[in-house]
């Protein structure tokens, strides 16, 4: 294999961030590895963003091996193969791929790692459309846990991408959507991606009067809680209807003081979790399964990417990127970095 730089993000620390440098190409790939060249990544404004800020609940578990300092952060790229180990059939030097690693010039993958999936960009023109395949993935597994049915109204609480992404999956199954915010601009985003019934919340928000004003229901059948704050975990069971259906999308970030007989047991609620570790689990659709699924949907348009991508920045400026996510919630929402220079 040929010698190469590479540039990797670091969170040293929380609110600290380095590029290491290091070499790649020491030795030969093995059999089923590849290389490829980063072009694009995104930062998730969920779990990257609270390793950077050092509020990950795992950071000071100390049976959680994920979430501890340093940490190399990433979710997805896409990028062009410029190494292939021999035994590796199905793909070329050149080849533009989606798949999961880290901020860094250079990702080396294994195929069959069924956390890693790589899928071979037949569309160029996918581009950096192709990153938010993962989230979207995620998004999946609130619709596959979820009773949805054709003509039911669902509120999404959160309208950041997993918000965004799960409002627009649960229209294409057929729901009557609305999405809940408490910035004005995400909501505006909301409606650019197709979801034009919103709900711009407050502190004296009453939200089942607003549901009642744009469906003539106070409740709803569904309620997904996209953001994973704690404080909207019985505003969630509050909005759904005795026999309805809640699901914690969001990874929530704490403890709730919840009382399960009233919100819960005497309204027959079905409360469900919608984590990724799911997916390759007990028959549930793998991760690779549903970045492929999630691919197809982009590129036929069925999921609007454009109006999420609010910022694109050279990677040496990925700590501003972290910063706006945290600080600027009414400019920043899908933020890129990109490799390609």
């Amino acid at each position: 294999m040929n010698h190469y730089i590479n540039k990797k993000i670091l969170f040293t620390e929380p609110y600290k961030l380095e590029f290491e440098s290091c070499s790649v190409g020491d030795g030969p790939l093995e059999g089923h590895q590849m290389l490829i060249r980063t072009i694009t990544s995104l930062i998730s404004p969920g779990t990257e963003l609270a390793l950077y800020t050092g509020t990950h609940v795992g950071i000071k578990d100390p049976t959680n091996h994920f979430a501890k300092y340093p940490f190399y952060p990433g979710y997805s790229v896409v990028g062009e193969v410029v190494e292939i180990g021999k035994e590796v059939m199905d793909y070329k030097i050149g080849d533009i791929v989606y798949t999961i690693g880290n901020h860094a010039a250079y990702n080396l993958v294994s195929l069959g790692n069924v956390w890693s999936p790589v899928i071979k960009l037949d569309n160029r023109k996918l581009g950096e459309k192709a990153v938010f395949a993962r989230l979207a993935a995620i998004c999946m597994t609130s619709i596959i846990k979820s009773n949805i049915q054709i003509g039911d109204t669902a509120v999404v609480l959160g309208a950041g991408i997993i918000g965004n992404l799960a409002a627009q999956l649960l229209s294409i199954k057929g729901a009557e959507v609305i999405v809940v915010d408490i910035v004005e601009q995400r909501l505006k985003i909301a409606k650019e991606s197709g979801i034009h019934k919103t709900i711009l919340s407050g502190p004296s928000t009453d939200l089942s009067e607003k549901v009642e004003e744009l469906t003539g229901l106070k409740y709803a059948d569904i309620v997904i809680e996209a953001t994973g704050s704690p404080k909207l975990v019985i505003p969630a069971l509050e909005l759904v209807r005795p026999l309805g259906q809640v699901i914690a999308l969001g990874s929530t970030r704490g403890n709730v003081d919840l009382n399960v007989y009233e919100y819960i047991h005497s309204k027959g609620v079905n409360f469900t979790g919608a984590h990724e570790r799911l997916q390759d689990q007990n028959g549930f659709p793998s991760r690779a399964k549903l970045s492929k699924y999630a691919l197809k949907l982009i590129q036929l348009g069925a999921l609007k990417i454009d109006p999420l991508i609010t910022h694109t920045l050279p990677n040496n400026e990925a700590k501003h990127g972290y910063e706006m996510l945290q600080n600027q919630r009414d400019e920043a929402l899908g933020v890129l970095l990109d490799w390609s220079s």
